[in-house]
C-alpha cells in the first residue's frame, strides 16, 4: 500500500472508532436513553472482533485484507448510525466519505479486488478459473521423481 502503511491505518481506524465512541458519550451521557438497541450492539461488537482479529493475522493475505477494512468500516458506520440520527445528514455524510475512499483508495481497490472479480465472472459464463487466475494462490513446488 502506497498511500498509507498498514500500521497507520490501524491507528486510524482505532482512533476513528474511539473519537465515535466518545461522541455517543457526550451525546447521549445525560439522557436516559440506550444508543445501543440489541441489533445494533451485536452488529458493533461483531465489526469490531472482527477488525481487531484481521488486525493481529497476517496482512499479506488480500483476504485478511478484505476483512480488515470491512469490518472497520461496518464498526464506524455502526457508530455514525448511533451518532446520526436523521437518515438525510447520513446518507450525505456516507456520500462524501464514499466519494474521498474512491479517490484516495482506487487503485489499491482494483488491484484488491480485479482477481475475484475475473474468478466469478469466468465461473459465471461456465468456464473453470485456471490456477494464475484464483487470488491467493501459491504454487508448491512438485518433486518430480525420475
Amino acid at each position: 500500500m502506497d498511500f498509507f502503511s498498514m500500521k497507520s491505518m490501524k491507528a486510524a481506524y482505532l482512533g476513528l472508532i474511539t473519537f465515535l465512541l466518545g461522541c455517543i458519550g457526550i451525546k447521549y451521557g445525560i439522557s436516559n436513553i440506550n444508543p445501543f438497541h440489541d441489533s445494533t450492539l451485536s452488529l458493533l461488537v461483531t465489526a469490531v472482533c472482527s477488525h481487531l482479529i484481521a488486525s493481529a493475522a497476517d496482512m499479506g493475505n488480500p483476504n485478511t485484507i478484505i476483512i480488515f477494512y470491512l469490518s472497520g468500516i461496518v464498526a464506524c458506520e455502526t457508530l455514525l448510525w448511533i451518532l446520526i440520527a436523521q437518515l438525510s445528514w447520513f446518507s450525505l455524510i456516507n456520500f462524501l466519505v464514499l466519494l474521498i475512499l474512491k479517490f484516495l483508495f482506487s487503485h489499491f481497490l482494483t488491484q484488491l479486488l480485479l482477481p475475484y472479480f475475473n474468478c466469478i465472472t469466468q465461473l459465471l459464463f461456465g468456464t473453470p478459473p485456471k490456477g494464475s487466475d484464483m487470488p491467493n494462490t501459491e504454487q508448491q513446488p512438485q518433486d518430480s521423481q525420475v
